[in-house]
């Protein structure tokens, strides 16, 4: 859900954001709003992945992920004790 504008030239700013980028496209000013949140999430994505992608190329010892030794593998129960 989109945050409100906190005052009203912010509100009008995003209004007339909105009324630009329709113009451009030839669509209504809803859809353009549409777009615009859409253009957001699509950056807010990137910069994720980028943030994961510096997680996973850091240099370093590599940490494990949990402190137990796995369990072995089950076994028939001829082999058992």
């Amino acid at each position: 859900m989109p945050r409100k504008p906190t005052s009203l030239a912010e509100r009008y700013r995003t209004h007339r954001a909105a009324f630009e980028l329709a113009q451009q496209l030839g669509c209504t000013p809803k859809e353009a709003e549409a777009e615009i949140a859409r253009r957001a999430a699509r950056q807010r994505w990137l910069r994720t992945l980028a943030r994961l992608e510096a997680l996973k190329n850091r240099r370093g010892t590599p940490q494990p992920i949990h402190g137990a030794d796995p369990e072995p593998p089950p076994q028939p129960w001829w082999l058992r004790d």
